[in-house]
Protein backbone atom coordinates (compact mmCIF):
# COMPACT_ATOMS: atom_id res chain seq x y z
CA UNK A 1 0.00 0.00 0.00
CA UNK A 2 1.23 3.40 -1.13
CA UNK A 3 1.44 6.13 2.20
CA UNK A 4 0.75 9.68 0.68
CA UNK A 5 -0.36 10.87 3.88
CA UNK A 6 3.14 11.99 5.69
CA UNK A 7 3.75 13.97 2.01
CA UNK A 8 1.44 16.90 2.38
CA UNK A 9 1.99 17.14 5.92
CA UNK A 10 5.81 18.02 5.54
CA UNK A 11 4.92 20.38 2.77
CA UNK A 12 2.31 21.85 5.05
CA UNK A 13 4.76 22.73 7.81
CA UNK A 14 7.56 23.71 5.44
CA UNK A 15 5.26 26.22 3.86
CA UNK A 16 4.13 27.89 7.57
CA UNK A 17 7.98 29.04 7.70
CA UNK A 18 9.09 29.85 4.64
CA UNK A 19 9.00 33.27 3.34
CA UNK A 20 8.35 33.14 -0.03
CA UNK A 21 5.15 31.06 0.23
CA UNK A 22 3.97 33.90 2.99
CA UNK A 23 5.13 36.66 0.16
CA UNK A 24 3.04 34.67 -2.69
CA UNK A 25 0.17 34.75 -0.06
CA UNK A 26 0.13 38.28 1.14
CA UNK A 27 -1.61 41.51 -0.09
CA UNK A 28 0.95 44.11 -0.68
CA UNK A 29 -1.33 46.83 -1.79
CA UNK A 30 -4.53 46.30 0.26
CA UNK A 31 -7.16 48.56 -1.17
CA UNK A 32 -10.29 46.41 -1.07
CA UNK A 33 -11.55 46.70 2.87
CA UNK A 34 -13.49 50.12 3.43
CA UNK A 35 -12.34 51.74 6.28
CA UNK A 36 -8.28 50.28 6.23
CA UNK A 37 -6.33 53.52 7.00
CA UNK A 38 -2.61 54.36 6.99
CA UNK A 39 -0.82 57.59 8.95
CA UNK A 40 2.47 58.68 8.01
CA UNK A 41 4.59 60.59 9.44
CA UNK A 42 6.55 63.37 7.79
CA UNK A 43 10.30 63.41 7.98
CA UNK A 44 10.72 67.23 9.08
CA UNK A 45 7.24 67.61 10.57
CA UNK A 46 3.82 66.61 9.89
CA UNK A 47 1.52 63.65 9.13
CA UNK A 48 -0.44 62.50 6.38
CA UNK A 49 -3.33 60.12 6.46
CA UNK A 50 -4.74 57.82 3.92
CA UNK A 51 -8.10 56.16 3.96
CA UNK A 52 -10.27 53.52 1.61
CA UNK A 53 -13.58 55.62 1.82
CA UNK A 54 -15.54 53.73 -0.46
CA UNK A 55 -16.02 51.33 -3.52
CA UNK A 56 -17.46 53.41 -6.50
CA UNK A 57 -17.51 53.57 -10.06
CA UNK A 58 -15.08 55.27 -12.17
CA UNK A 59 -13.72 55.57 -15.68
CA UNK A 60 -16.87 52.66 -16.64
CA UNK A 61 -15.05 50.70 -13.75
CA UNK A 62 -16.22 49.70 -10.24
CA UNK A 63 -13.05 50.55 -7.80
CA UNK A 64 -12.13 51.94 -3.99
CA UNK A 65 -11.54 55.55 -3.45
CA UNK A 66 -9.17 56.59 -1.28
CA UNK A 67 -8.68 59.53 -0.11
CA UNK A 68 -5.73 61.30 1.33
CA UNK A 69 -6.28 64.64 2.96
CA UNK A 70 -8.26 66.36 0.06
CA UNK A 71 -7.36 64.70 -2.58
CA UNK A 72 -8.57 61.52 -4.15
CA UNK A 73 -7.28 58.10 -5.71
CA UNK A 74 -8.82 55.33 -7.24
CA UNK A 75 -7.83 51.43 -7.69
CA UNK A 76 -9.16 47.81 -8.52
CA UNK A 77 -6.78 44.84 -7.15
CA UNK A 78 -7.79 42.27 -9.33
CA UNK A 79 -7.27 39.74 -12.12
CA UNK A 80 -3.25 39.04 -11.04
CA UNK A 81 -2.52 43.32 -10.87
CA UNK A 82 -2.76 46.47 -9.01
CA UNK A 83 -4.55 48.79 -11.34
CA UNK A 84 -4.73 52.75 -10.93
CA UNK A 85 -6.86 55.29 -12.60
CA UNK A 86 -4.75 58.06 -13.91
CA UNK A 87 -6.29 61.73 -14.42
CA UNK A 88 -3.63 64.05 -15.75
CA UNK A 89 -4.34 67.12 -15.74
CA UNK A 90 -2.46 70.70 -16.47
CA UNK A 91 -3.05 74.34 -15.58
CA UNK A 92 -3.89 76.55 -18.96
CA UNK A 93 -4.33 80.54 -18.34
CA UNK A 94 -5.83 79.87 -15.05
CA UNK A 95 -8.19 77.13 -16.08
CA UNK A 96 -7.61 73.14 -15.37
CA UNK A 97 -7.42 71.65 -18.56
CA UNK A 98 -8.05 67.50 -18.26
CA UNK A 99 -5.19 65.82 -20.95
CA UNK A 100 -5.27 61.85 -20.04
CA UNK A 101 -7.79 59.79 -18.22
CA UNK A 102 -6.93 56.25 -18.20
CA UNK A 103 -6.95 52.97 -15.85
CA UNK A 104 -3.37 51.65 -16.19
CA UNK A 105 -1.75 48.76 -14.35
CA UNK A 106 0.09 50.11 -11.77
CA UNK A 107 1.97 46.47 -9.99
CA UNK A 108 1.76 42.79 -11.81
CA UNK A 109 1.12 40.35 -8.99
CA UNK A 110 2.91 38.25 -7.55
CA UNK A 111 5.92 40.84 -7.17
CA UNK A 112 8.99 39.38 -8.65
CA UNK A 113 12.79 40.94 -7.35
CA UNK A 114 13.84 41.96 -10.66
CA UNK A 115 10.83 42.56 -12.67
CA UNK A 116 10.17 45.99 -14.28
CA UNK A 117 7.15 47.74 -16.10
CA UNK A 118 6.65 50.69 -18.01
CA UNK A 119 3.60 52.37 -18.76
CA UNK A 120 3.28 55.33 -21.03
CA UNK A 121 0.96 57.98 -22.48
CA UNK A 122 1.98 60.27 -25.05
CA UNK A 123 -1.61 62.50 -25.99
CA UNK A 124 -2.48 66.14 -27.04
CA UNK A 125 -5.87 68.29 -25.89
CA UNK A 126 -6.91 71.71 -27.70
CA UNK A 127 -8.36 74.17 -25.23
CA UNK A 128 -9.15 77.52 -26.15
CA UNK A 129 -7.53 77.48 -29.90
CA UNK A 130 -4.39 76.15 -28.61
CA UNK A 131 -2.86 72.57 -28.48
CA UNK A 132 -1.11 70.93 -25.19
CA UNK A 133 0.72 68.11 -25.97
CA UNK A 134 1.04 65.74 -22.78
CA UNK A 135 4.12 63.02 -22.53
CA UNK A 136 3.97 60.63 -19.53
CA UNK A 137 6.57 58.03 -18.79
CA UNK A 138 6.34 55.59 -15.63
CA UNK A 139 9.05 52.80 -15.03
CA UNK A 140 8.56 50.90 -11.42
CA UNK A 141 11.60 47.93 -10.84
CA UNK A 142 11.52 45.80 -7.87
CA UNK A 143 14.84 46.17 -6.78
CA UNK A 144 15.08 43.72 -3.26
CA UNK A 145 13.69 42.54 -0.35
CA UNK A 146 14.10 43.56 3.00
CA UNK A 147 13.13 44.81 6.54
CA UNK A 148 12.30 48.20 7.34
CA UNK A 149 11.39 49.00 11.30
CA UNK A 150 9.64 46.16 12.11
CA UNK A 151 8.68 44.98 8.81
CA UNK A 152 9.59 41.99 7.54
CA UNK A 153 9.35 40.45 3.81
CA UNK A 154 9.12 44.04 2.66
CA UNK A 155 9.66 44.51 -1.45
CA UNK A 156 11.78 47.16 -2.32
CA UNK A 157 10.65 49.50 -5.39
CA UNK A 158 12.23 51.90 -7.28
CA UNK A 159 10.22 53.64 -8.85
CA UNK A 160 10.94 57.40 -12.09
CA UNK A 161 7.93 59.25 -13.39
CA UNK A 162 8.46 62.20 -15.89
CA UNK A 163 5.98 64.59 -17.38
CA UNK A 164 6.30 66.48 -20.41
CA UNK A 165 3.93 69.38 -20.85
CA UNK A 166 4.17 71.69 -23.90
CA UNK A 167 1.70 74.52 -24.80
CA UNK A 168 2.36 74.49 -28.79
CA UNK A 169 2.53 78.51 -29.37
CA UNK A 170 5.01 80.67 -29.21
CA UNK A 171 6.63 81.79 -26.75
CA UNK A 172 6.69 78.09 -24.30
CA UNK A 173 9.13 75.57 -23.74
CA UNK A 174 8.46 71.94 -22.78
CA UNK A 175 8.12 71.75 -19.40
CA UNK A 176 9.23 68.88 -17.90
CA UNK A 177 9.18 67.38 -14.26
CA UNK A 178 10.94 63.91 -13.37
CA UNK A 179 10.13 62.61 -10.13
CA UNK A 180 12.15 59.12 -8.40
CA UNK A 181 10.80 57.46 -5.59
CA UNK A 182 11.90 54.71 -3.42
CA UNK A 183 9.04 52.67 -2.26
CA UNK A 184 8.16 49.70 0.78
CA UNK A 185 5.62 47.58 0.83
CA UNK A 186 5.10 45.49 3.73
CA UNK A 187 2.86 42.29 3.59
CA UNK A 188 -0.94 42.97 3.78
CA UNK A 189 -0.19 46.23 5.40
CA UNK A 190 0.95 47.81 1.59
CA UNK A 191 3.30 51.48 1.60
CA UNK A 192 5.21 51.52 4.80
CA UNK A 193 8.00 54.02 3.59
CA UNK A 194 8.22 56.47 0.57
CA UNK A 195 11.30 58.35 -0.38
CA UNK A 196 11.46 61.17 -3.12
CA UNK A 197 14.46 63.79 -3.43
CA UNK A 198 12.22 65.94 -1.27
CA UNK A 199 10.62 64.04 1.21
CA UNK A 200 10.18 60.80 3.15
CA UNK A 201 6.97 59.15 4.26
CA UNK A 202 6.75 56.66 7.04
CA UNK A 203 4.53 54.93 8.42
CA UNK A 204 3.28 54.83 12.34
CA UNK A 205 0.18 53.60 12.32
CA UNK A 206 -2.57 50.77 10.32
CA UNK A 207 -5.90 49.83 11.15
CA UNK A 208 -7.39 47.51 8.88
CA UNK A 209 -11.00 48.41 8.14
CA UNK A 210 -14.11 45.83 8.01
Amino acid sequence: MRRLLPIPVILIAACGSNPLFMRLGADYYPVTTIGTQWEYAIDGGGFVITTVVDQTVTGERSCYRLQTGAAYSYWANEQGRLDHYEDHRVIFNGYEVPVFQAWVTYLDWPLCVGASRVDSASTFVTTQGVTISHDWRRETTVTGIGSLAGWDECYILEQEERVVNWVQTGGFDPETLTVKRTLWLAPDIGLVRKTTPDSTLTLTNFTMGG
